[in-house]
């Protein structure tokens, strides 16, 4: 079975070209497993995580460029910037999630776990939120991440899920938040056929 992270699934599915699709895919087939040395937006992901559950000033994010590998400073910097806007933008506050994942027929498993659980104006969110700079290969909207998003909706979770909650993926290229809808049956079967061409083009490299 091919396993896969929901960062490499989102990754995946917000190319604007098959090309580019084929291109994610090869990478993710040909990358090293999983390390926390190599994971780029760790130190943030955690940041972010301990200071919604210590109930700290957002603007403590900073505090992370302290001591970075200066290769990291201006990505970081945005980042940061972008979220910490986002939060003084809105009523946000946090709650603790579990775990989750998502299998399609035993051939392909995405780990699919939320990253946050933020209250936002009041409303209840399942959070995942997307990092990377934008580049001209990757969008980040609705349309291109609507599988993504079915994906997180249809997950098998190890904790109860609240009837009114939303899932959600913030967008830190331009600090947007990108709920899902209700999945239908045409949504599901995009999420199909978009994990089914992913396995197609890993099985052939």
């Amino acid at each position: 079975m091919i396993k896969i992270s929901l960062t490499q699934f989102l990754d995946y599915s917000a190319k604007v070209s098959t090309s580019a699709k084929i291109n994610k895919v090869k990478e993710i087939k040909r990358s090293p497993g999983y390390h926390p040395a190599f994971d780029y937006w760790k130190p943030l992901r955690d940041a972010i995580k301990k200071i919604h559950e210590q109930g700290q000033p957002i603007e403590k994010l900073r505090d992370v460029l302290i001591n970075l590998d200066e290769k990291k400073i201006k990505n970081y910097t945005r980042a940061i910037n972008t979220y910490i806007s986002f939060v003084k933008k809105n009523n946000v506050e946090y709650f603790s999630v579990g775990k989750a994942s998502w299998n399609m027929n035993d051939e392909l498993f995405v780990s699919s776990s939320p990253e946050l659980g933020l209250i936002i104006n009041g409303k209840k969110y399942y959070v995942k939120n997307y990092y990377k700079k934008h580049d001209d290969k990757t969008k980040v909207v609705l349309k291109n991440i609507n599988s993504t998003l079915t994906l997180m909706s249809l997950s098998k979770p190890n904790f109860d899920i609240e009837p009114d909650a939303k899932f959600a993926v913030i967008n830190f290229q331009n600090g947007k938040l990108i709920e899902a809808k209700t999945p239908a049956s045409d949504n599901v079967m995009e999420l199909e056929i978009e994990a089914e061409n992913f396995v197609n083009i890993w099985n052939k490299f």
